[in-house]
C-alpha cells in the first residue's frame, strides 16, 4: 500500500512538472526569427511577473489539451531578467518593463501579446493562430461593393509586408465571426492602377492599414488596435452595434 502511494505521488508530480512548467532559457539564445515558440520575459520576485508566469503555465496546459494541429510544435519558454546576464542583455534591446510575452507561429511572424495576463485570454489569443480560416470570408478589392448600405472593413496590405502576413488569420477569423453584418476586404495597394488610386484616396502610407468604410460612415475610421481577433471584434462592436449580437 505504501509503495502504491509513493508511485501515485510520483505520477502526480511528473504530470504537474511536464504539463505546466515553462523552460527557463538565456535571453541571448533567443532570436526574432525563431518560429513556433511562446516567450515570456519576466523578473523573478516581481508581483506582476509572477502572475504572468502562472497564467502562461496554465495557458500552456490548456492549449496542449485542445489537440490543435501544430500546437505540439510550440515551445513555451521564459527568461528571467534577474538571472545571469539576462538583465544587461535585455537592457541592450531596450527591454525594461516586465512582464512581456511574445508569440511566434510559423508563417505568421512574431507578435507581442498586449492583452491582460490571464490564462483564458492567452489561450484565445494563441488558439486563433491555429484555427482553420477561410479566405472566402474576405473579399478581394472591388470598390463597387463598398456602398452606403453596408459597412466594410478594409485591410490595405502588400505581399512583402510580414506584419500583414502575421495578422492574416486573425483578419479572416474575425470576418467569419461577423458574416452578414460587416464585409471584410483586402486591398493589395501596388497590384494595379485602380488599387493604387484607392489606397491614395484613403491616405494609406503604411502597412497594414485597416479602415472601416461605407455603411453609415461618411468618413473612414482608422483601426489602431492590436492585430488580433479580439481587437478587431472590439473595434467593430464599438462602431457597428449589430456585431454585438
Amino acid at each position: 500500500r505504501l509503495v502504491k502511494m509513493i508511485l501515485r505521488s510520483c505520477i502526480v508530480v511528473f504530470i504537474f512538472q511536464t504539463a505546466c512548467c515553462l523552460d527557463e532559457i538565456a535571453f541571448k539564445s533567443l532570436s526574432p526569427v525563431d518560429e513556433n515558440q511562446i516567450v515570456l520575459l519576466y523578473k523573478g520576485g516581481d508581483h506582476n511577473s509572477e502572475i504572468a508566469v502562472n497564467a502562461v503555465n496554465e495557458a500552456e496546459t490548456a492549449l496542449k489539451g485542445l489537440s490543435l494541429p501544430g500546437i505540439d510544435e510550440i515551445k513555451f519558454v521564459k527568461a528571467d531578467a534577474g538571472k545571469g546576464d539576462n538583465g544587461p542583455e535585455m537592457d541592450k534591446k531596450g527591454i525594461s518593463a516586465f512582464p512581456m510575452l511574445f508569440v511566434s507561429v510559423k508563417g505568421q511572424g512574431m507578435d507581442r501579446y498586449l492583452r491582460e495576463f490571464t490564462s483564458p485570454k492567452i489561450v484565445e489569443y494563441v488558439r486563433v493562430k491555429f484555427e482553420n480560416t477561410s479566405e472566402e470570408d474576405v473579399f478581394p478589392f472591388n470598390e463597387e461593393l463598398i456602398t452606403d448600405e453596408y459597412p466594410t472593413l478594409v485591410k490595405f496590405h502588400e505581399k512583402w509586408c510580414t506584419r500583414c502576413q502575421t495578422m492574416k488569420k486573425a483578419f479572416e477569423y474575425a470576418a467569419s465571426q461577423t458574416l452578414g453584418k460587416v464585409m471584410f476586404m483586402e486591398v493589395e495597394c501596388s497590384l494595379s492602377v485602380d488599387t493604387q488610386k484607392f489606397c491614395n484616396k484613403h491616405l494609406v502610407n503604411g502597412f497594414p492599414t485597416i479602415k472601416l468604410v461605407g455603411g453609415a460612415f461618411k468618413n473612414s475610421i482608422l483601426y489602431t488596435g492590436e492585430r488580433s481577433v479580439q481587437g478587431i471584434l472590439d473595434f467593430l462592436a464599438e462602431h457597428v452595434p449589430e456585431t454585438r449580437e
